[in-house]
């Protein structure tokens, strides 16, 4: 009986400090921020600007997004149709990569 006791007891006594040491986990971080708003903001636009935003999942590569430069609507549009009359733009599973046909 004297050893059953000294087990529960024993057994109470490890509970009690496994659940003490929950209470500390995770342990707390500092967050308070070094930079305002404003300079997020500016850091934000120029990452942008910069093409260094990660438009996607698992932080592959941002996606290189063409820059339209000096051309006119006109020119965009000439240069699409003569993609298309040169079969260039289907896209698809079976139609992967482009081929003229």
């Amino acid at each position: 009986m004297k050893t059953l006791v000294s087990a529960l007891i024993l057994s109470a006594s490890f509970i009690g400090a496994a659940q003490a040491g929950e209470l500390d986990y995770p342990p707390p971080l500092n967050t308070q921020s070094t930079v305002t708003r404003a300079q997020v903001q500016q850091e934000l636009a120029a990452a942008r600007a910069n093409g260094e935003l990660v438009s996607g999942e698992e932080g592959y590569a941002a996606t290189a997004f063409a820059h339209a430069g000096d051309k006119t609507r006109g020119q965009v549009q000439q240069e699409l149709a003569a993609a298309q009359a040169h079969g260039l733009t289907d896209s698809g599973e079976l139609d992967y990569p482009p081929v003229q046909g």
